[in-house]
């Protein structure tokens, strides 16, 4: 999965098998607290996917300002 900037910059990037791979897992076995599950939802993908949308949002918005 990619966020790209509309000229095509990838600001953010996350190989979907480690996606799956990670939201199959149980919410204490997962080392990486970039994609730590949040309280808010019940479903791990959604919270993971949740967080890497955030994160490239938090990646790419510097690269947007004049």
């Amino acid at each position: 999965m990619l966020i790209c900037l509309p000229n095509g910059t990838v600001v953010h990037h996350i190989n979907a098998n480690y996606f799956l791979d990670i939201t199959s897992m149980k919410p204490e076995d997962v080392e990486n607290n970039v994609f730590s599950f949040s309280s808010t939802f019940e479903d791990p993908s959604t919270a993971t996917y949740m967080q890497f949308l955030k994160e490239g949002l938090r990646r790419g918005l510097p690269l947007l300002q004049p």
